[in-house]
């Protein structure tokens, strides 16, 4: 015997599935939206780091990359979004010259510029010094739950 589907059948079954959908789709479409613009602002400001160019004779250490994003990276509490990039370079230049070269550096952030930091680990020969440049950048949370 073949088993058909009336109508009752389908209207139990919508009734049941529909909502259950509908609620998916409503989620999805508050929840998602805030979370795919701060990921697009993070990918924005690492292309505005990169687009800024390295000092003479440095070079950017292969899978020393590391960005961030969330609430609190910096301390204390507020409802605001964060976001931090490292990059590990390795340079011949010295201390006074990677600062100076950096000085310069005007790197847009969401709201305002973001703030660059320098941190050196000096290993002794001009031919392996490590230069970490830290990007960070703020600016208030609107409706990412990562930030709340």
């Amino acid at each position: 015997m073949v088993a058909i589907m009336t109508r009752w059948t389908w209207g139990c079954l919508a009734a049941v599935v529909l909502p259950f959908f509908g609620a998916l789709v409503l989620v999805f479409g508050f929840v998602m939206p805030p979370i795919w613009r701060d990921d697009d602002r993070l990918d924005a400001l690492l292309d505005r780091v990169l687009a800024y160019p390295l000092p003479p004779e440095t070079s950017e250490l292969s899978g020393q990359r590391d960005t961030d994003f969330g609430r609190s990276l910096f301390g204390g509490n507020g409802d605001y979004c964060d976001y931090r990039i490292r990059i590990v370079l390795q340079t011949k230049r010295t201390q006074e010259e990677i600062q100076k070269h950096y000085r310069k550096a005007i790197i847009k952030g969401a709201e305002e510029n973001a703030t660059l930091t320098l941190f050196f680990e000096d290993g002794g020969d001009t031919s392996g010094r490590r230069v970490i440049v830290e990007v960070t950048d703020s600016h208030g949370s609107d409706w990412d739950w990562r930030c709340t």
